[in-house]
């Protein structure tokens, strides 16, 4: 059995675009979101110097949780949510055409192990990148 938590966001950024066109596009609310010029702020809200020089959305897919590869494994979530975004294909173009990004940010956390597993298929990588999709692994071993 896997041994290992996962979460994941899917993050765009961009230099010029508003993130309410993101969310009108996509017809989904973001998690979290700041345009261009806005302050910088952390998650507790406390002020940073300087403002954002880049549009960040970006909408937590595991709703908070990390999820248990025992139960759900990343390839099979990361393929359900590749068929749920299919049909933003053209808008993640336009956006990756236009200078941004549009990624999977994967928090990868071991569960009694170092030793984690991840099987990228062919298919699976294939179908995140016809979406124009990155995929980030930051992974956190065990301590």
């Amino acid at each position: 059995m896997p041994d290992y938590k996962f979460c994941v966001s899917l993050n765009i950024s961009h230099p010029n675009m508003e993130v309410e066109m993101i969310t009108e596009q996509l017809s989904i609310q973001p998690t979290s979101l700041h345009n261009v010029g806005d302050l910088r702020v952390t998650k507790h809200g406390r002020i940073l110097s300087g403002t954002y020089e880049d549009m960040r959305w970006s909408l937590d897919l595991c709703h908070g949780d990390r999820l248990d590869a025992e139960f759900v494994l990343f390839e099979d979530f990361i393929s359900s949510k590749n068929a749920e975004l299919e049909k933003h294909k053209s808008f993640f173009e336009k956006i990756r055409s236009s200078g941004g990004t549009v990624e999977y940010f994967v928090g990868w956390f071991s569960v009694g192990s170092i030793n984690m597993n991840i099987y990228l298929e062919p298919p699976l990588l294939k179908s995140a990148a016809d979406l124009g999709i990155t995929i980030v692994l930051c992974a956190y071993p065990e301590d």
